[in-house]
């Protein structure tokens, strides 16, 4: 899953932009949508408590009470389930699904004559045990009992460990009548969810989709709702026929009944966790593209995007060979498609066969595609957890990184492969930035959280990943995929824990890793190092020394094996060091003073390292250091020292001539200290990168420079006139917030040409435009536009369109901008819902003022004995204006 909690960091490298354009992106706004998370209970089970207290027992000698330590342990596993059957259709009217689930289960280990089944705020019609080897209906002495959102149903008899049993439950599941919970990772937990099902809002598709992690499914069909269950499933959805359906498995039948509805048969013949199942109702479209070893991959989206689809999702295919080659273990599951829904609760969801995800992450057009796909990283991570998360499952969510540590660093290694090296460790940078930026300390693996879903923290995903990264450079390559290897394969279509990918490392390497496991899975913090370097000449050697300074009260003194290259005579001596000590000194013989002591040479160690270098030395590195994260280091440093020519040359050079678009992009705006007193060198150089760089995110990042620092030289205008015409968003929007400070009416009649373009970049910039700056006539396109947007874009948007509305002169402009206010509302999302009604609030506090100034002006008119007749008229029309404003605010608040 690619949650909520992650997308403030995420946000920049799904849309592949570098850090000038970040600053002016919708995801300003989306730090808005992180609410507080909320404590919720686990779903009653059958199973005892899950919670064991510790006991310090050497306090338990004493009158103190002892102090007792939550301990989450996995769920206590009563019965097994087999196999679910659901038959189900829906209420669009109620939000409702009506159900019949048919549930094959056998005791674990132990005899049982009584099974739990989760079940949240269900009306629950009937219950039903039949005996597998009679095939008779069981006569239960007591029935069943449905308390707590669980089912407890007597079995009547004891059923031994090889004896199945089926249970058949009738049901009703009222999704939107459950005490709403939520977290800042999945910011709702109905389980299934109806998308504007009674079409009150034209701009949005009525759909319905599910959403289980962690344990939400059991909103909508009655299972044992615990992610260290496996099952196979069938489900017969009944839909009306213009529906398109998708669920996990194949679709094996599908038959037109007489009353205008459909049902389609699902079936997934392989065992996967319960929270995975998923289905997914609406008019989608769906593209079937190239399969990948006889298995179908489609991607089902909306009819507007059907057209862009291969262009989104088009690398899947290449995604699933390299994955199944990397890993040794080939794509397991009968199919691969990829759904795009609207009003999603988190980022995206890795549901078995089926993923998931929210317009927001993934929506694009083609021609917003040139500027980079925005949604590469989400799909590349959502894909890798069909190894690691579906294949293999957490069996508690206090192991929750063995699937999103793994999804994480699946990014990486896609990046690696098909955008090379600097590409995956820039990607990697921003990880850990994401990582070290947190403030609470925890530890990876851990067993006392308050909240399942605060697994879902830059922990599990940005940490793990990172983690990962150092296991990999710790065993090697070859170890490390095939320790991968031997895990999935003793794990597969089975539950695991942390201590289960230990063993598959030491069984493939020989070697005990609880050394690494321990400090970096099982503990919290990372190490802060302090690294001095002098040089003996007279014993011409380097004395390297690394010091560990974290709180070693609540963090481990690390094992730290790694890389130090020493360059001499622009050659690298790489030194394989492990630091095992509080400080520790390491002697390099050389054969005079060298120009660099590189350390971590691999930039593998995720830490907090102070070191500090020369000019010359940042210089050298990153003239000579191979890696991403050399180069950015050294850029880094040397734009604090941008008035030493040397630096300012090397950053000079690197905008224009590193290998890496990134690294060419942030020394360009290392560059902006030195603007203005380097005019004469920098202005022909950035034209130059405008009109030669190969990537069109570094040609708009050139043009912006030269747009902020020099705007009144005359050959500007003419770069812009023609820039206006590129392809590249990134381009025309910097072009066009050129004209926006020269001459906002000018801008206006530039922008008409991209008010039918569907790309999101672009309508942001002409909504920002036409807020300030637009008139009445502009309606159109707000209104027009309101179908391109939703989830967290959805808030950006509509903060420019109650910006635009409370402009408004006309009372027409007026009402259609509440009217559209009204019907998002109504079939908003979460947290554009709250938006909707304050632009709903705004105006009826403009229009009141208008109201009341309109009063002032009939009133002095009258004391002036003044025709008041055409003003009485427009009074009349500005009350009823306000008031039908306020009678659509009434309605949804």
């Amino acid at each position: 899953m690619v949650s909520n909690k992650l997308i403030p960091f995420l946000w920049p490298k799904i849309n592949q932009m570098n850090r000038f354009n970040i600053s002016k992106f919708v995801l300003i706004s989306v730090i808005v949508f992180s609410c507080k998370a909320q404590k919720k209970p686990t779903p009653p089970n059958a199973a005892p408590p899950s919670e064991v207290v510790r006991i310090d027992s050497a306090k338990s000698e004493t009158n103190t009470p002892p102090k007792k330590e939550i301990y989450r342990a996995s769920n206590t596993m009563i019965c097994d389930l087999i196999n679910t059957k659901l038959e189900v259709s829906f209420d669009w009217t109620y939000s409702r699904l009506n159900g019949k689930a048919t549930i094959t289960l056998k005791p674990h280990f132990y005899p049982t004559k009584m099974c739990y089944l989760d079940a949240r705020g269900m009306d629950i019609k009937s219950v039903k045990v039949f005996d597998t080897k009679t095939n008779k209906e069981i006569e239960p002495t007591s029935g069943y009992q449905y308390e707590n959102d669980s089912i407890k149903i007597n079995l009547g008899r004891e059923f031994k460990a090889n004896e199945n049993f089926i249970v058949i439950v009738e049901y009703v599941a009222k999704p939107d009548e459950l005490k709403q919970g939520g977290s800042n990772a999945i910011s709702g937990d109905k389980g299934l969810y109806f998308i504007n099902p009674k079409s009150l809002n034209p701009n949005k598709m009525p759909q319905i989709w599910t959403q289980g992690e962690t344990q939400s499914n059991s909103a909508w069909y009655p299972t044992i709702d615990s992610p260290n269950q496996k099952e196979t499933q069938e489900i017969y959805m009944t839909v009306l026929d213009r529906f398109t359906t998708l669920s996990n498995g194949l679709l094996v039948d599908s038959k037109k009944n007489a009353d205008g509805t459909r049902t389609d048969h699902w079936k997934l013949d392989l065992p996967h966790a319960p929270y995975l199942a998923m289905m997914a109702v609406g008019e989608f479209k769906k593209f079937i593209d190239e399969p990948w070893n006889g298995k179908e991959i489609s991607y089902y989206v909306e009819a507007d995007y059907y057209v862009h689809a291969k262009s989104i999702f088009g690398n899947t295919k290449e995604m699933i060979e390299f994955y199944s080659n990397k890993l040794g273990v080939p794509y397991a599951w009968p199919k691969y498609a990829q759904i795009v829904v609207r009003d999603y609760v988190s980022g995206a969801m890795e549901n078995t066969s089926a993923t998931l995800h929210g317009d927001f992450v993934v929506y694009s057009t083609t021609r917003e595609i040139l500027d980079g796909n925005k949604g590469e990283d989400v799909i590349s991570h959502e894909l890798f957890h069909q190894w690691f998360g579906d294949l293999a499952t957490t069996e508690s969510w206090s192991n929750l990184p063995l699937n999103e540590s793994f999804a994480t660093y699946g990014e990486y290694l896609w990046q690696e492969y098909k955008f090379g090296r600097d590409a995956a460790d820039q990607h990697h940078a921003q990880s850990r930035a994401g990582y070290i930026g947190t403030s609470k300390q925890v530890n990876l693996v851990r067993f006392n959280y308050e909240n399942r879903e605060d697994m879902f923290d830059n922990f599990s995903y940005n940490k793990g990943g990172q983690v990962l990264h150092m296991l990999r450079k710790a065993v090697g390559d070859d170890a490390f995929f095939a320790s991968l290897k031997k895990y999935l394969e003793n794990r597969k279509f089975k539950s695991a824990e942390i201590h289960d990918l230990r063993l598959a490392f030491e069984e493939v390497t020989g070697k005990d890793m609880n050394w690494f496991f321990n400090q970096w899975f099982l503990a919290k913090g990372h190490p802060v190092i302090e690294i001095t370097n002098n040089f003996n000449a007279t014993e011409n050697t380097v004395e390297f020394t690394v010091e560990q300074k974290q709180n070693f009260k609540n963090v481990p003194l690390y094992e730290l094996p790694l890389e130090v290259d020493v360059y001499e005579n622009g050659k690298a001596t790489r030194h394989h060091i492990n630091i095992t000590e509080a400080k520790q000194t390491f002697k390099f013989k050389t054969t005079g003073k060298p120009q660099l002591v590189n350390f971590d040479a691999e930039r593998q160690l995720l830490a907090e390292i102070t070191y500090k270098k020369s000019v010359d030395e940042y210089v050298f590195q990153y003239k000579n250091a191979p890696l991403y994260s050399d180069r950015q280091e050294a850029l880094k440093e040397l734009t604090k020292e941008i008035k030493n020519e040397n630096a300012y040359t090397t950053i000079k050079w690197a905008a224009e001539n590193d290998k890496f678009y990134r690294i060419r992009e942030n020394a360009i705006f290392d560059l902006y200290g030195a603007a203005k007193d380097k005019e004469a060198d920098l202005k022909p150089l950035m034209i130059k990168i405008y009109e030669k760089d190969a990537k069109t995110t570094t040609r708009a990042q050139a043009l912006e420079f030269l747009n902020k620092f020099y705007e009144t030289a005359p050959e500007l205008t003419g770069l812009n006139e023609k820039a206006l015409q590129e392809p590249s968003y990134a381009i025309d929007k910097e072009a066009l917030s050129y004209f926006v400070k020269k001459d906002p009416k000018d801008a206006i009649v530039k922008a008409k040409q991209f008010e039918k373009e569907a790309g999101k970049s672009i309508l942001f910039t002409l909504s920002s435009l036409y807020a300030a700056n637009g008139t009445d006539e502009h309606i159109a396109f707000f209104t027009g536009n309101m179908k391109n947007f939703g989830g967290f874009e959805m808030i950006s948007f509509m903060g420019n369109y109650i910006k635009f509305a409370k402009r408004c002169e006309t009372y027409a402009a007026a009402i259609t901008a509440a009217r559209d206010f009204d019907a998002l509302a109504l079939e908003g999302g979460k947290f554009t819902k709250g938006g909707a009604v304050k632009g709903l609030k705004d105006l009826v506090t403009v229009w009141t003022k208008k109201e009341s100034d309109m009063k002032a002006k009939v009133d002095a008119a009258k004391k002036e004995n003044k025709d008041t007749s055409a003003l009485e008229k427009d009074l009349k029309t500005t009350s009823e204006t306000k008031d039908i404003i306020a009678g659509l605010l009434k309605g949804v608040s």
